[in-house]
């Protein structure tokens, strides 16, 4: 049977293992909320340049479609103005550029502003 000083000092060391293993808990967890946060932060990075870039997209998209709706008018069968005009095309070209640029400008202070 061992003695009580042996007993002793077996009890001092499973004591300062049960230390050391509640403080390695303890380092774990902490490690594991610091790596979730870090990829939370990561997640949201992600995502303000995907919508950063869906923002881009829409509004390529809709200066694109003001131009297909302006020549989708004229390039139907019905009468409007300026058919008999012979640089119409001309005018129509500058009046869709000019509208662009404006609502290029516009988009672009819109964007900005959020």
């Amino acid at each position: 049977m061992p003695s009580i000083a042996v007993l002793t000092k077996l009890r001092e060391q499973f004591d300062d293992a049960m230390i050391e293993a509640h403080q390695l808990v303890s380092m774990t967890d902490l490690i594991s909320q610091v790596l979730q946060q870090l990829s939370a932060s990561y997640n949201n990075i992600l995502n303000n340049n995907l919508n950063d870039n869906l923002t881009t997209l829409t509004i390529i998209s809709v200066l694109l479609a003001v131009l297909a709706v302006v020549t989708g008018f004229f390039g139907m069968n019905v009468p409007l103005p300026l058919t008999d005009e012979p640089h119409a095309w001309l005018y129509i070209s500058l009046a869709s550029a000019g509208l662009w640029i404006v609502l290029s400008l516009l988009l672009r202070k819109i964007a900005k502003k959020s």
